[in-house]
């Protein structure tokens, strides 16, 4: 994908995302890779629509699980061109299956836990449609306001995402190149423009893994822009980086003379 998606026009970017406001569509993939799709993030029949695609949010397709939900957010907003977020997917919100077609993933935005979710003060029957309240991700357990006072929670972590991002002209305006590196559950990239590097590093395994970096003899350290972390180069200019169960890095080496 980072290969096909290159090069474009410099006035222009991709526009990514990892859900909207239609199904997941799956028509372009062979049968059995789209049965395989299906097993993994829509098992049921009322999870899936038209015979090609998946009718369900982000957070109930990866099971709520938080580390999860961080990763496919910090690589969505790691790739070149401008990251978009479908409404609620800040917080983590489900969809209502109950609902016809593609209505089940636009259910009005949980800002609170109080009638209606706080998204209008009319009576609950006369809603566009109704707010998701039952469930491991009803409007009582996910809303903004609540992740709003929780330093601890996916919203609060996307503002940081979001931040860092902002700060980080490399990913937006710099050339993309994977980098071959031995753990094959690793996908890594540097974004480089002008000077400046960034090496974003994203595990895709559920354990914990080691990467090893190789740099030249002027880098001296390595900042982790995502947890404010520093690591020191050592033994023959390189550095082994542990990433945890889905852990990614965001990594902006220093050099000598900079």
């Amino acid at each position: 994908m980072l290969k096909a998606s290159q090069p474009i026009p410099e006035t222009t970017q991709w526009a990514v995302f990892l859900r909207n406001h239609d199904e997941l569509t799956l028509d372009k993939l062979t049968e059995a890779e789209r049965q395989e799709v299906y097993a993994a993030f829509g098992p049921e029949p009322d999870m899936q629509i038209y015979h090609r695609g998946i009718r369900r949010r982000l957070a109930p397709m990866l099971n709520g699980d938080l580390d999860c939900l961080k990763l496919v957010h910090s690589l969505m907003f790691a790739l070149p061109g401008t990251p978009v977020l479908w409404y609620g997917q800040e917080i983590g919100m489900g969809e209502n299956l109950s609902l016809p077609e593609r209505n089940s993933v636009r259910t009005p935005m949980q800002w609170n836990d109080r009638q209606s979710a706080g998204f209008s003060t009319a009576p609950p029957e006369k809603l566009v449609r109704p707010v998701v309240d039952r469930g491991p991700f009803n409007y009582k357990k996910i809303n903004f306001e609540a992740q709003s006072r929780d330093p601890d929670s996916l919203l609060s972590w996307m503002k940081n995402l979001i931040r860092v991002r902002k700060e980080s002209p490399e990913i937006g305006y710099g050339d993309c190149q994977l980098i071959e590196v031995d753990e094959p559950s690793v996908l890594a990239h540097r974004c480089v423009w002008g000077d400046s590097v960034m090496i974003l590093l994203h595990n895709f395994s559920s354990r914990p893994v080691t990467v090893r970096l190789d740099f030249d003899e002027r880098v001296y350290e390595l900042e982790d822009r995502l947890s404010d972390q520093r690591y020191q180069v050592k033994i023959k200019h390189s550095h082994e980086i542990e990433l945890g169960r889905y852990g990614f890095s965001w990594l902006r080496p220093a050099r000598r003379g900079s």
